[in-house]
């Protein structure tokens, strides 16, 4: 008899714990499977115990790009991705995601989307060869070029991820919430060189960066063309137009 108990015991317990999540059906309580090695092969069920809010990657799902290398060669066309928080550029090749290896690699481009002309939409390129320094970062990042006609006029924005972990636990699933915090700094490099951050990516905001006698021949380039503040692409028009008028002198 006692023997038996020994065996009942852990067939009862397996049972109620059957019962109890039968039970809970109706909770959002999410589960992981865990596979554990025995005698008896056993799978069992574990409570995940994080929450995750937000992702650290810069596109939604991979999209097809290039990797840009210094030697002026480019790769074949990859999907990839771009992961602000450990400031690694990924990559699917064979089926797999990969890490890429930033050695010869001066940036990364994502394809021109096919509705370029006629939507906000900027070429969005990614460089290695902005000066880290004056934007503040201690490993080499990529920067986003929002334009760049070579003349040393740059408007360029360098995309941040911080990571909240929680301290408290929610009462009811015991669970605790990281949270990824997802950020864009946007920066004018000058004519000259110089590099200054923007308050936001606005037209005021640029025109501000420059001396007064120059910025009324900004805004009423803004209006003749009845262009808009915010567009990316409304933007890239007055960066010409600032290209195009001031030159090296700006």
């Amino acid at each position: 008899m006692k023997s038996y108990r020994i065996l009942f015991v852990p067939f009862l317990a397996l049972f109620l714990a059957f019962q109890a999540n039968a039970q809970n059906n109706g909770n959002e309580t999410d589960y992981q499977t865990v596979q554990i090695t025995n005698k008896a092969g056993t799978t069992i069920y574990a409570e995940d115990k994080t929450d995750i809010i937000g992702s650290p990657l810069l596109k939604e799902s991979f999209e097809n790009g290039r990797i840009l290398f210094e030697s002026g060669k480019a790769s074949e066309i990859l999907p990839i991705n771009y992961d602000s928080y450990k400031n690694q550029v990924l990559f699917i090749k064979d089926e797999k995601i990969m890490v890429l290896n930033t050695n010869g690699v001066k940036g990364f481009m994502f394809e021109t989307p096919a509705d370029f002309q006629n939507s906000d939409k900027v070429q969005e390129v990614f460089s290695y060869q902005i000066r880290e320094t004056e934007l503040g970062f201690d490993e080499l990042t990529p920067v986003q070029v929002l334009y760049n006609q070579g003349t040393g006029l740059k408007l360029l924005a360098v995309h941040r991820t911080n990571l909240m972990r929680s301290n408290s636990k929610d009462p009811f699933t015991g669970k605790k919430t990281k949270r990824y915090i997802n950020s864009e700094e946007f920066f004018i490099q000058k004519h000259n060189g110089d590099i200054e951050e923007l308050r936001r990516l606005r037209a005021k905001d640029i025109i501000r960066k420059y001396d007064r006698s120059d910025r009324k021949a900004m805004n009423n380039f803004m209006k003749e063309n009845d262009l808009d503040s915010r567009s990316e692409k409304d933007l890239v028009k007055l960066m010409t137009f600032i290209d195009n008028t001031m030159g090296a002198d700006s």
